[in-house]
């Protein structure tokens, strides 16, 4: 599947276009964003999949991010990664056999809410 412009996503799923993309804005990280703004903004793949499941429930899907994992923690299932959106470096929970091989590379970030605070977590 390519890029997918909004306006095409929002007639695909029969919802309003102006709902979708706020929903796009504020679920999506910037690099699953691309495009001018308004109707002329396109959807990557993993965009695309995340936006039809916040369709139905928004509530229920969490934020995505892209973040650089900068180095391991002291704590085997977590690493410290730098989100360029956010601007700041958080620890985010991975599965303990990735520890050593994600240190370096770009991955993907559930940010996860709650009445304690916000969680990052990995995604496949």
């Amino acid at each position: 599947m390519p890029k997918v412009r909004i306006k095409a996503l929002a007639e695909e799923l029969q919802t309003d276009i102006n709902n979708l993309i706020s929903l796009a804005k504020s679920k999506l990280c910037s690099s699953m964003i691309t495009g001018k703004g308004g109707k002329a903004l396109w959807i990557n793949e993993d965009g695309q999949e995340i936006l039809r499941r916040a369709v139905d429930i928004p509530e229920v899907v969490p934020k995505h991010y892209s973040g650089k994992v900068l180095r391991a923690a002291a704590n085997p299932r977590y690493v410290y990664a730098f989100i360029g959106d956010l601007k700041i470096k958080v620890p985010v929970c991975i599965p303990r056999k990735l520890k050593k091989t994600v240190v370096g590379k770009n991955i993907k970030i559930e940010a996860i809410e709650d009445a304690i605070g916000v969680s990052y977590r990995y995604v496949k």
